[in-house]
């Protein structure tokens, strides 16, 4: 079984990609989760990225075998963010609602936004979930369809009008694809997209942005167009916490626009972490010598990515708030994960914050001395 399959082409434009990123390959962990023991066998696989030179997508030169990416479902959030997310697209449904007669949701490993919009829009007899590894706890009105959409015959849920992808857009390897077949179906009108914001993932130092799961850059604009040129028009855009931006398309034919990246540029994202390597390094030492424990939060692709980039292997643990994490160990590492609320007022360690917007939900919990804390 191939592990990784290597682009050549660019997955919006098709044109040949040759720009590398750098001059030699590193690698990445080819899971995202967190496994049961330290001995259990890590699979890597290369990684680099190219940059087209026609549109200024920039993607991950290697894409992994998705049985082995997803073989452990570890979208886990604990916290407020992903559920207000749920609320904020669920208050956006109603003033399209009378539009709306069933839903294909694409992707939905535990169904929690369709059991909110079911609840909350009884009018809606049929909500579909097409989804290879659902676990969520099925409803009357969910329909599962487990399999990939590539895989599924449209007359499956040919009874609805609205699709939604909720945080999986990003996760395709060929998303012209899936845009052409969702074009292409004719009962389509309603297009509701959730994407995570990851122009300002790039520009704030967010690192969650191409990896073996978000396997292309794009920037908010060129999303807009790039529905455009696939027959949606944009009725309403709603940025959400510096975490997603919310879309909510109509069929309509439109003109064709020019599809290029305007905020293409990846060299600071990649560089101001580099330029900090240093200042982590002595914020371990500096603790250590005192005899801290020093952690990281949290147990995420943030934390690989960051650990990949930088190749610091002197943590002493991981923390994170998920209970399918905690007691586990981060993939590609040997680094255990801890509770962060039972460590995040212990004297005896100090913490790194790489978890981007989800910072904010943590911070207040911690009364740690500003000298124990290093916040990305």
């Amino acid at each position: 079984m191939e592990q990784f399959l290597i682009r050549t082409n660019c997955i919006i434009c098709n044109h040949h990609l040759e720009d590398l990123f750098f001059p030699k390959d590193l690698s990445i962990p080819i899971s995202c989760s967190c496994k049961r023991t330290k001995d259990e066998k890590d699979i890597f696989i290369p990684y680099n990225i190219l940059t087209c030179s026609e549109c200024k997508t920039s993607q991950t030169k290697y894409t992994g075998d998705l049985n082995l990416i997803y073989a452990s479902n570890h979208a886990d959030s604990t916290g407020s963010i992903m559920k207000n997310l749920h609320k904020k697209v669920c208050d956006i449904m109603r003033k399209y609602i009378t539009t709306v007669t069933n839903i294909t949701e694409i992707g939905a490993a535990k169904g929690v936004l369709s059991s909110l919009i079911l609840q909350e829009y009884p009018c809606i007899e049929k909500y579909y979930i097409i989804e290879p590894s659902f676990v969520g706890t099925k409803l009357e009105k969910q329909f599962i369809i487990n399999d990939y959409f590539e895989n599924v015959n449209e007359e499956s849920y040919k009874d609805s009008n609205t699709i939604i992808i909720s945080h999986v857009f990003e996760h395709f390897y060929n998303p012209v694809d899936i845009l052409n077949r969702i074009e292409k179906n004719a009962n389509i009108e309603n297009f509701l997209l959730v994407w995570p914001d990851l122009e300002y993932y790039k520009d704030n130092h967010i690192y969650h942005v191409l990896n073996t799961e978000h396997t292309f850059y794009i920037d908010n604009n060129f999303i807009k167009i790039l529905f455009n040129n696939h027959s949606f028009e944009l009725l309403e855009e709603v940025k959400y916490e510096n975490h997603s931006v919310i879309f909510f398309f109509k069929r309509h034919n439109l003109a064709p626009l020019k599809l290029v990246n305007e905020n293409y540029s990846i060299n600071s994202y990649f560089n101001k972490l580099l330029d900090k390597k240093q200042d982590i390094l002595n914020f371990i030492q500096k603790n250590k010598q005192i005899n801290k424990k020093v952690c990281i939060f949290p147990a995420s692709v943030h934390t690989q990515f960051l650990i990949m980039l930088l190749e610091i292997t002197s943590f002493d643990y991981v923390l994170d708030n998920s209970p399918a994490k905690i007691g586990k160990f981060l993939y590609g590492s040997n680094l255990e994960c801890k509770s962060f609320k039972e460590f995040c007022s212990s004297k005896d360690i100090a913490i790194v914050l790489n978890g981007g917007c989800f910072n904010k939900e943590v911070i207040n919990h911690v009364t740690l001395q500003k000298e124990q804390i290093f916040v990305l």
